[in-house]
């Protein structure tokens, strides 16, 4: 089983000021070319709602439904928990995508803090997902990136913490501090594909081949389509374990969302 674990769509296929194609179509075709069994869709603050999403994505069952949510739009930490709460506590376990850059927020507002803390006392938690590009030009004080998840992992254990892109080029050091945070999963959309046949390949490479539980394959479509995606794996793993293969390519995912089949 091979499902991709981080993918975007737009309502109206606009991607920013590019070319790509975001529309569900393009997707559907994607996949389906690939091979691959299905894909995580994650909705980005503001470029389409998780109502919006749900809708397009109906009947589509290769498609899965996640979710995001912008601790920024509420005036204080507690009516950012609340809202977390009534949106989140009667819902199946899912992935929760926080986007700081595109929420215009700081990765350490106490409303995001907020945020994880009321998810750790919902009776089934949601897994989180944090980019981990920590920084862009609206940042104002900067984040030790390896520190600042290895902190907020230790603080919310009971959360099970997806860091999309992996950290970016510091995915190593990122999965090096955090080793013993079992809790603790790297997405590797978009660094994989970026960076390889550089020194962070190598370091994909090894990460892949020693914390194969904790890897999780992804293309950031419609950025890289799933084949390219697929097909940068493969060259950068080269020769590992199938076992391991499987794991990264789809039984990790599979296991953070209690998916039998697809």
């Amino acid at each position: 089983m091979i499902i991709d674990s981080n993918t975007h769509i737009t309502s109206d296929g606009k991607w920013f000021h590019t070319i790509h194609d975001a529309s569900v179509s393009r997707l559907i075709h994607d996949v389906k070319e690939s091979g691959i069994d299905a894909a995580i869709v994650m909705p980005l603050p503001g470029t389409i709602s998780n109502d919006e999403q749900d809708v397009l994505l109906h009947g589509h069952a290769a498609l899965l439904s996640c979710a995001s949510f912008n601790p920024a739009l509420y005036g204080s930490p507690f009516e950012a928990g609340e809202a977390f709460r009534k949106a989140f506590s009667s819902r199946k376990k899912t992935i929760v995508k926080f986007h700081h850059r595109f929420g215009k927020y700081h990765p350490n507002d106490e409303r995001f803090i907020e945020v994880m803390r009321v998810n750790e006392t919902l009776e089934t938690p949601m897994v989180i997902a944090v980019c981990g590009l920590l920084h862009d030009r609206n940042i104002r004080e900067s984040v030790y990136t390896p520190g600042y998840f290895f902190n907020l992992a230790q603080k919310f254990s009971r959360t099970q913490i997806l860091i999309m892109h992996g950290g970016g080029t510091q995915i190593m050091q990122v999965a090096e501090i955090c080793r013993d945070l079992h809790h603790v999963f790297f997405d590797l959309s978009m660094t994989l594909s970026k960076y390889r046949n550089t020194s962070v390949s190598s370091d994909i490479a090894w990460l892949c081949n020693h914390y194969d539980r904790r890897m999780l394959w992804g293309s950031d479509f419609p950025e890289t389509s799933p084949r390219q995606a697929l097909e940068d794996f493969y060259a950068t793993v080269g020769n590992i374990a199938e076992e391991k293969k499987n794991n990264i390519l789809g039984n990790n995912i599979a296991g953070l969302l209690g998916l039998n089949s697809i």
